[in-house]
């Protein structure tokens, strides 16, 4: 990687930016976390939701197969199938490394939720395979700091897998946040590059 690391952490510590998360709710998360039973269960903030705002997140989806398994995914940049791709693509690099536990890539569902989401610690309970998305750019240890602090003060899941784009290294920002989800915040990140 051919960036500077430490400036991407003086940022950070000035305060220069401030990255605000996605701001939606998804009433599908829901049926996902309760089984598919949303009427039991629905967001105080659907009903305030723009209609054209609600269709766009209620997409039909395919039965699901008894070899799906889903993967809830925070810290992507946005839910569109652009952003969920890359954690795709990760599964199948992993995949040809002959790492077996991934399976055939294309069996998971991957499902982008915001670390804002009211829903997070029900889902925590709920779902039992979790990731966090880490960019490589100059601020990614200050936005992956912040989303670690998030998760714990929200109740979020305790154990998470690194997912990130493919040639990043353990050393440095990986193996940096590693040790910050577990000392601080009592939450295991996975760190699976090489």
């Amino acid at each position: 990687m051919g960036w500077d690391q430490a400036a991407g952490l003086r940022q950070w510590a000035n305060g220069t930016t401030q990255d605000e998360c996605p701001t939606h709710v998804a009433e599908m998360l829901v049926e996902l976390a309760t089984g598919n039973k949303a009427e039991n269960v629905r967001p105080k903030q659907a009903s305030a939701q723009p209609a054209g705002t609600k269709a766009a997140v209620e997409r039909p989806r395919p039965p699901r197969s008894e070899g799906e398994r889903t993967l809830m995914v925070l810290g992507l940049p946005g839910t569109a199938e652009r952003h969920t791709a890359r954690v795709t693509e990760l599964l199948e690099s992993w995949a040809h490394e002959g790492r077996r536990w991934v399976g055939d890539p294309g069996s998971w569902r991957i499902v982008a939720l915001p670390i804002s989401s009211p829903h997070l610690s029900l889902l925590a309970a709920q779902q039992s395979q979790w990731a966090l998305w880490i960019d490589d750019d100059l601020e990614a240890f200050r936005r992956g700091y912040r989303m670690l602090k998030q998760i714990a003060e929200q109740g979020g899941p305790r154990r998470l897998i690194a997912v990130h784009p493919s040639g990043v290294g353990r050393q440095g920002l990986l193996s940096n946040l590693q040790y910050v989800a577990e000392a601080y915040f009592d939450i295991e990140l996975l760190v699976l590059a090489r």
